[in-house]
């Protein structure tokens, strides 16, 4: 994958998902970032939506269509 520069961003939005959602600011801050210039953003992970995958209900899950306000 060619990419711009080697300016590699690794994710650094943790637990800024209310009930699992990412919210808008969450997509506002990965596009500062794109705009920036950095050459590869990795955002962060996603769980399936399980009680137990993870210890924290801020933390972006896998469900059914659910979209931010």
């Amino acid at each position: 994958m060619p990419l711009p520069n080697r300016f590699v961003m690794a994710p650094m939005t943790r637990k800024q998902s209310p009930g699992g959602v990412p919210t808008a600011t969450v997509g506002e801050y990965y596009r500062r970032r794109a705009a920036g210039g950095v050459g590869l953003l990795i955002t962060e992970g996603a769980l399936v939506d399980h009680p137990l995958a993870a210890d924290s209900d801020q933390i972006p899950r896998i469900a059914e269509d659910t979209v931010a306000a």
